[in-house]
Formats: C-alpha cells, sequence, structure tokens
C-alpha cells in the first residue's frame, strides 16, 4: 500500500494474510498509515510497514500506530539487524518504550494485555541486497528478535553487478537461503522463481 486510500486499503485487506505499508519509496506518512489501520484492524490482512531505516524513532512510530510488523531493507551487517530486532519489541527481550498511540486499543487478546501479548506477534523481516548482506547473511538471521530473512532481488543485483540469470547472482540467493534457514529463521523472497533458494 503506498497511497493513502482508506477504502482502497479496508477492500484489498479483506483478501491478503499481510498488507505491505510502503514507507520506504512512497511519500506515505506515518499519520496516513496510523488512519488506514485505525479504519478496519481486524480485517484479514496485518499490517506491516517497510521503513526505510532501523533507526529507533522510526520503528517506535510504527509499533505505536498498531503495526504488527517491520520490515527493514538493505541490512548489511548484524549491527544493523540488531537495531530492528531491539526497538521492535520491549523489555526484556527489546529496549521499545511503553510510547502511545492506538495500537494498545486495537490488538492484544479482547484488546487487553498488549504490551503482554505483542512481543509474541510482532514480526521483523530483514531485507539482504547487497553483496556485503550475503556475506554476512548467517550473521544476521542469528540475531535474536530477527524473524524472517528475504532478499530485495532487484537491488541484489544492482548492487552485484550481475544480472538476476547470472550463476553467481543465483549462487547469492542460494547463500541467503541455505544460510537463513541454518540460523532457524524464515527465508523469503519477493521473486517467486527464487522461493526455495535454488533456481
Amino acid at each position: 500500500q503506498s497511497k493513502f486510500d482508506i477504502a482502497g486499503y479496508c477492500e484489498v485487506a479483506k483478501h491478503y494474510d499481510y498488507i505491505w505499508f510502503e514507507m520506504q519509496h512512497s511519500t506515505l506518512e506515518f499519520k496516513d498509515v496510523e488512519a488506514m489501520i485505525a479504519a478496519c484492524p481486524h480485517v484479514a490482512a496485518i499490517p506491516m510497514i517497510r521503513l526505510p531505516d532501523a533507526q529507533e524513532w522510526h520503528i517506535q512510530h510504527a509499533t505505536d500506530i498498531g503495526v504488527l510488523g517491520v520490515i527493514i531493507p538493505t541490512v548489511d551487517d548484524v549491527d544493523r539487524a540488531r537495531e530492528a530486532a531491539k526497538w521492535a519489541r520491549y523489555p526484556p527481550r527489546g529496549r521499545r518504550s511503553s510510547g502511545q498511540g492506538q495500537a494498545a486499543s486495537l490488538w492484544g487478546i479482547n484488546r487487553e494485555n498488549y504490551r503482554q501479548t505483542i512481543d509474541d506477534n510482532m514480526l521483523v523481516v530483514i531485507m539482504i541486497e547487497t553483496p556485503t548482506g550475503v556475506a554476512n547473511a548467517f550473521d544476521i538471521a542469528s540475531v535474536a528478535g530477527v524473524d524472517v530473512i528475504i532478499v530485495g532481488n532487484n537491488d541484489l543485483s544492482q548492487f552485484s553487478g550481475y544480472p538476476q540469470t547470472d550463476e553467481r547472482y543465483q549462487q547469492m540467493i542460494a547463500k541467503i537461503h541455505d544460510d537463513t534457514l541454518r540460523a532457524g529463521k524464515i527465508f523469503g523472497q519477493a521473486n517467486a522463481m527464487y522461493a526455495t533458494g535454488h533456481p
């Protein structure tokens, strides 16, 4: 979801498991996403948001408005992955502050106990999109609090200089896949052709 459209969002969200709010490459603002989530919070799709980075204030805003997952792009190393995991969950697992916002009124058991339940329901998704990230894939995937690793296919091709048909590109995909599973995490793909990690 890359534009502010409450009616369109609520209709689309009926048909999917999750909605990816795009804040890396769109003009959406937190108040726009907040309004869309508030309009129909209990449709089928859970709200997730791709942020431009792993900064504390971005992740705190996202979680306060009620997202149930954050997607962090272009992760090259363990430090950025740790930042993402750290700010998405409450202590003692993370460093999220008590905050405010609409999240606590939307989620939890019967809309109560949000603070006690959200850590088990927050999804932290890390995108690997560079050869440096590929080299560090196992360490990134091993970070406590990181749940899913996905590949940014087009950017990995751009950063590596290899077309997606190149064997060297496909070897990078396979490495990310294998390292992610070895770390006990979930591997995901933007391109279904690489869903198994081994084209």
